[in-house]
């Protein structure tokens, strides 16, 4: 018996002489505060699992599918405009003399259209069904629904004007096609994401605050059952001369049990949400605004391209989106951040998101995935460095073909490298997210009914634990 236990003792024994209780009525007694000691840990543990599992169901199922959902959808305009301007920048004149090449590359990029076109459709209605937060999700999506209509309209007569050899009216309905995009439908996609980030952040924050306080109740509680349980035995020992009570060592036994399984549950469901939040979604949402910026870029060079008015505009638009998604140190080139981490080495000094993927790396193959992507991307922009080199000097078939061929060596062709290995860097963080969501709600499955029996299991055993020793006073 250690102090808190004898001192706790010392007070309850002289309470009772104080209070002149007979023995009956304090077995009684014990089995009254037995009781209501056990339904409080109950209310305190079932509280303290739901509390965990509304923080996993709000992370895992509620927002972070609709912040990746958001990126998707930028995904889908962007590269819907970046086909668009691909479209327009092929000219059948241009190939005279390969007319099978022209008719290739048109329907290359007319499926593309489509197919992100019909991708937005069905991830915007994904969102919509995952509406979590009212008006703010709701709001943005009626935006996207209504805008796109618009958007359509525009690209259709850019069409019209580009079959009829109008380009300047192709070029003037494509302006307001990509203006449509960059002011309405993007600033829409951006708040249907950043109110379900928010929200993330909140809930996040707050999840770790609950845990900690739950668990500071779960011990609470069960310490003050723990303390009655232990009272009531050296109750028995010193007037019954009963040195242990079977029955009340079971009910001590199962509450042990039970606080060390409820807090370890607690925990675990609480670190696998962390490694979920912390390291697999914030590398998933830093690789997947990479890739949306990384599409918004492939716009912009095929802009360059089409509208030789706002060139610079368009140009310092790719660069723009470049440096979010990988600055080099002062005086790196792409080349010597290829040889470096192809060594196995960490580039010292780059910021970006892909920055924080390969300064986030967990997960097993994580790191040869993420360098993957850096690598193909360094490919993509050696092209493109090489499309302004022929734009700059008058080759602008040269550069049209650049952009818009699928070749090995031309621009869509690196791209679809870089998408390809992107994708696997991404599917990592994707399962890993999915597994530890997964794992966090298995870590609390069940736990209500749990504590039922485990709380009914010590009020029981006290009740015939006591309830014999009861019977000895009854005439």
């Amino acid at each position: 018996m250690n102090y808190n236990t004898a001192v706790l003792r010392s007070k309850y024994i002289s309470l009772l002489k104080k209070r002149n209780f007979n023995t009956p009525q304090v077995l009684k007694a014990a089995l009254y505060l037995t009781w209501g000691a056990s339904f409080l840990l109950a209310l305190t543990t079932i509280f303290g699992a739901q509390t965990q599992r509304q923080a996993i169901q709000s992370v895992g199922k509620d927002s972070i599918p609709s912040i990746i959902t958001a990126q998707r959808i930028k995904d889908t305009l962007v590269g819907m405009d970046a086909y668009v301007a691909n479209e327009l920048l092929l000219k059948p004149t241009d190939y005279v003399g390969a007319p099978q090449e022209y008719e290739k590359l048109r329907r290359s990029a007319i499926d593309g259209y489509e197919e992100r076109r019909k991708a937005f459709s069905e991830r915007l209605i994904i969102a919509a069904k995952n509406i979590t937060y009212g008006e703010a999700e709701t709001k943005p999506i009626e935006t996207l629904q209504l805008s796109l209509g618009d958007y359509i309209a525009k690209v259709q007569s850019a069409r019209d004007f580009h079959q009829r050899g109008d380009a300047n009216g192709a070029l003037l309905a494509y302006r307001e096609a990509s203006q449509i995009i960059d002011n309405i439908l993007m600033p829409a996609v951006d708040k249907l994401d950043n109110v379900n980030f928010q929200q993330l952040d909140i809930i996040y924050s707050q999840q770790g605050f609950k845990t900690t306080g739950s668990l500071f109740l779960i011990l609470i509680s069960g310490t003050f059952l723990l303390g009655v349980l232990a009272v009531t035995q050296v109750f028995l020992y010193l007037k019954m001369r009963r040195i242990l009570n079977p029955m009340l060592l079971g009910a001590t036994a199962i509450t042990l049990i039970f606080i060390g399984y409820s807090t370890q549950s607690l925990i675990s469901a609480s670190n696998n949400l962390k490694v979920a939040k912390e390291d697999a979604f914030n590398s998933l949402y830093a690789l997947r605004q990479a890739r949306a910026l990384a599409y918004g870029a492939n716009a912009d060079e095929s802009r360059y391209l089409l509208d030789k008015e706002n060139a610079l505009k368009h140009e310092q638009a790719f660069f723009d989106k470049v440096n979010q998604i990988m600055k080099l140190p002062v005086g790196k080139t792409w080349n010597d951040v290829k040889a470096t981490l192809i060594a196995g080495k960490k580039v010292e000094g780059i910021t970006g998101l892909f920055a924080i993927g390969i300064n986030n790396i967990t997960f097993p193959g994580e790191r040869g995935a993420v360098i993957g992507t850096i690598l193909t991307f360094g490919d993509y922009l050696d092209i493109d460095k090489q499309i302004r080199h022929l734009e700059q000097s008058g080759k602008h078939l040269e550069a049209v073909k650049l952009t818009v061929g699928k070749d090995k060596g031309q621009s869509n062709f690196a791209f679809d490298e870089f998408k390809k290995a992107h994708l696997k860097a991404q599917e990592i963080n994707s399962k890993v997210l999915d597994k530890y969501i997964d794992q966090g709600f298995q870590n609390i499955q069940g736990f209500e009914a749990i504590t039922v029996i485990a709380t009914l299991s010590i009020s029981t055993l006290t009740l015939f634990g006591l309830r014999l020793r009861l019977r000895e006073y009854q005439i």
